[in-house]
């Protein structure tokens, strides 16, 4: 299969540099994954942090919050002794809205750090990444994506996924098996820094014609 802007066909060029086109072959044409790049894809779809502040300093993939097609990160309101909580849409047509919750809880004295990617391996690198899921009556569930989470065939996401690493390759998929609402392409998040109150721009959904919820109730038309 093709990729969308046909890199892969200029593998071997005489301009290519450290297989910057080969890449795009994501075939297993190796004798094993050390030999091609057939996970290069998995590499993709994270949210990244830099520091632009410290020179030479190196941008850090924070796994953690999921791969997919993030448009942006918001952080919730913070408060002493709570978790640090991160918001993000995948913007794409019926896809979902999902955060992340810290394992550490916010210290304020971490406002000013002196090394400001440690403090971001503290709360972005532990935690719990949650899906959402509305409700007809205009409520709405956190559905955490882990290894017992309960699927909407009554299973669990162990069955589909062999550890929390797999489910965050396929963040996604495990949204789909928890039963997650699919939304009108989720984009950027804001939360009201006194209030806590989040706020999620739906950019549109061309293929949502028929069908409408109380958290997507505009057809496309």
């Amino acid at each position: 299969k093709s990729t969308r802007y046909l890199w892969e066909t200029l593998a071997g060029n005489s301009e290519e540099r450290l297989d910057e086109f080969t890449r795009f072959n994501v075939a297993p044409t190796g004798t094993s994954s050390a030999d091609d790049y057939r996970n290069e894809a998995n590499g993709h779809g994270y949210i990244v942090e830099i520091d632009p502040y410290t020179q030479n300093s190196r941008a850090k993939k924070r796994t953690a919050l999921g791969r997919f097609r993030h448009e942006g990160c918001a952080f919730g309101k913070l408060e002493a002794g709570k978790p640090v909580v991160f918001y993000s849409g995948h913007d794409s047509r019926f896809e979902y809205l999902y955060k992340f919750e810290s394992a550490a809880a916010w210290d304020p004295a971490d406002a000013n750090p002196a090394n400001r990617l440690a403090t971001g391996d503290k709360y972005m690198d532990e935690g719990t990444l949650y899906v959402a899921r509305f409700n007809e009556d205009s409520t709405g569930t956190w559905l955490p994506l882990t290894l017992d989470s309960v699927t909407t065939s009554g299973g669990t996401l162990a069955d589909h996924f062999n550890s929390l690493a797999e489910i965050i390759i396929n963040t996604a998929g495990a949204a789909d098996l928890v039963g997650a609402t699919p939304m009108d392409r989720p984009e950027w998040c804001s939360v009201d820094p006194f209030t806590g109150s989040v706020y999620l721009t739906l950019t549109n959904n061309t293929r949502r014609t028929d069908e409408t919820n109380p958290a997507n109730p505009r057809l496309n038309t």
